[in-house]
C-alpha cells in the first residue's frame, strides 16, 4: 500500500484504540491495502474495501466492520468531507514474485515463522536475553547475529501448536506483529475454549473477602491489597490439560505444607482448607449446606478415580469492584465478584458451578424478584461471552442430602465421561 493509505489506516487504528476498541484496531492492522472505487453516485456512501489475506477474512465480524466504518466517517477520508462510507473486506491478491513465508506449511510452522518475524526487530545483542526471558533455550550473541530468524526458529521448531500459541500470546503483547496476532485468532477458533491467558486465580477465602487492585492494566496484573491472608493464590502456568487435583495438591505441598509432608497428608490438608471456605454464614454445627454437599460429592469421585481428575476450585474471585457507586461509570456494583466453584478442564474450557439460594431470585422478605433474576442471567451472559460455561443448581435440590448426593454423583460422572476423563462403560 502507498504511504498515504498506510498513514490513514494508522490514524483510524489510533482512533479505535482511543475509543477502547483494541480488537477492531488489531483487525485493521491485518489489512494489506484500503481502496475505494471511482464513478459511484456522488450522493451515495463511499464504498471502501479492506484487502486482507484470504485466511483472515472470517475474522472480520459485522460489528468490527461497523466500528472501523464509523471512524472512517469521522475522518471523512478520500477527500469527501460530507460523505459517509460503506466498508467491506475482500481477499488480497498475492504477488507471484514476492516470497510469502506466512501462508505455507502446517499451523505450527506458520506460528513458528510468525513468532520469529515478531522478534526480528529486536537487536541481535538483546535477542538472547529476550528469548531467555520467554523460556527458550539459551544461546549467545554470535548465533543471533548470524540470523535472528533462525535463532528463534531453531528453539521452537519442534514445539506443538498449543505451546506456540502460549508463547505467541506473550510475544504479541510485547512485540506486536499483525500476522502473528491473526494466526492466534484463527487458532482460538480451531481449538475451542478460552484463549485468554490464565492468571489471577484467587480462591477459597475463609475470612473477609480479598480487596484487589489492578496494578498493570496492560498485562492485567492484579495484587491483593487487603485480606490476602484469608485466601489462596494459584500462581503456576496452566497448559491445555487444565488444572487437576494432583497439580493443585503439588502446589499446596510446595507452598503451604510443612517440609517433607507426604502427598496423602498434603491432599488432606488442602481438602480441609478448601472445606473451610464453603457455606459461609452458616454455623459450624449446622448440617452441610449446598456448597459443602457439592464439594463432598465430587471429592468422593476423586477418591474413587484418582487425582488426575480436574480440581473443583471453590470461591474463585473473577473480579473485584474497588469503587463506590459514585466513582463508577455505570451505576451499582459489578454483578458478580466471585464464582461458587470453577473447573479448569482440558482444551481451555472453564466451567462455573453455582449453587443458587433464595438471594439469587428473591428479596430478603422472600418475595420473588424478577430484577434479581435478570441481574443473575445477565452476569451469566457476560461470563459466556468471556469463554465460561455456567451450570446452576437450585437450592431446593439440596434439601435431602441423600437425593443431592445421588444427583451430584450422576452429574459429575456424566460430565467427566463427556470430557474424556472417565471411560464410558455404559
Amino acid at each position: 500500500m502507498d504511504a498515504a493509505t498506510q498513514q490513514e489506516l494508522g490514524t483510524v487504528a489510533q482512533m479505535l484504540l482511543k475509543d477502547g476498541n483494541q480488537h477492531a484496531a488489531r483487525l485493521l492492522s491485518l489489512a494489506s491495502d484500503m481502496t475505494t472505487s471511482d464513478g459511484h453516485d456522488p450522493w451515495e456512501p463511499v464504498p471502501v474495501v479492506l484487502q486482507v489475506l484470504p485466511m483472515f477474512l472470517d475474522l472480520f465480524r459485522p460489528a468490527d466492520l461497523q466500528a472501523i466504518q464509523s471512524q472512517l466517517d469521522k475522518r471523512r477520508v478520500f477527500g469527501r468531507t460530507d460523505r459517509t462510507h460503506t466498508l467491506t473486506v475482500a481477499p488480497a491478491l498475492a504477488d507471484p514474485f514476492s516470497p510469502n513465508r506466512y501462508t505455507g506449511g502446517t499451523e505450527a510452522m506458520q506460528l513458528c515463522d510468525a513468532i520469529a518475524e515478531a522478534l526480528y526487530p529486536v537487536s541481535a545483542y538483546k535477542l538472547p536475553d529476550i528469548c531467555r526471558a520467554l523460556g527458550l533455550d539459551d544461546g549467545d550473541v554470535s548465533e543471533a547475529m548470524a540470523s535472528k530468524r533462525s535463532y528463534v526458529r531453531n528453539r521452537i521448531d519442534s514445539w506443538t501448536t498449543d505451546q506456540l500459541c502460549r508463547l505467541g500470546s506473550t510475544v504479541v503483547e510485547h512485540h506486536y506483529h499483525a500476522h502473528l496476532w491473526g494466526l492466534l485468532q484463527l487458532a482460538a477458533i480451531r481449538h475451542p475454549g478460552t484463549a485468554s491467558p490464565f492468571k489471577n486465580l484467587i480462591f477459597a477465602a475463609d475470612g473477609p473477602k480479598p480487596e484487589l487492585i489492578l496494578t498493570d492494566a496492560v498485562s492485567n496484573t492484579i495484587e491483593i491489597s487487603k485480606n490476602a491472608e484469608f485466601c489462596l493464590v494459584y500462581d503456576r502456568p496452566l497448559d491445555t490439560g487444565g488444572l487437576t487435583w494432583a497439580q493443585l495438591v503439588t502446589w499446596w505441598a510446595d507452598n503451604h505444607a510443612p517440609p517433607k509432608t507426604s502427598e496423602h497428608d498434603a491432599a488432606r490438608q488442602l481438602y480441609r482448607r478448601l472445606w473451610r471456605s464453603l457455606d459461609r454464614g452458616r454455623e459450624p454445627d449446622d448440617e452441610p449446606g449446598p456448597e459443602k454437599q457439592l464439594f463432598r460429592a465430587y471429592s468422593k469421585l476423586l477418591g474413587e478415580h484418582g487425582p488426575h481428575l480436574p480440581a473443583l476450585i471453590p470461591q474463585v474471585y473473577l473480579h473485584y469492584d474497588p469503587y463506590t457507586r459514585a466513582h463508577r461509570r455505570r451505576p451499582g456494583p459489578l454483578p458478580r465478584q466471585r464464582m461458587d466453584f470453577l473447573m479448569l478442564l482440558r482444551g481451555r474450557r472453564r466451567l462455573v458451578l453455582e449453587c443458587d439460594g433464595r438471594q439469587h431470585y428473591a428479596t430478603t422478605t422472600g418475595q420473588a424478584s424478577p430484577d434479581l433474576y435478570a441481574q443473575m442471567v445477565a452476569a451469566d451472559r457476560e461470563l459466556h461471552l468471556n469463554g465460561y460455561e455456567t451450570v446452576r443448581f437450585g437450592g431446593a435440590e439440596f434439601r435431602s442430602q441423600q437425593h443431592a448426593g445421588s444427583m451430584l454423583n450422576s452429574y459429575f460422572t456424566r460430565l467427566l465421561i463427556g470430557h474424556g476423563y472417565l471411560p464410558d462403560n455404559r
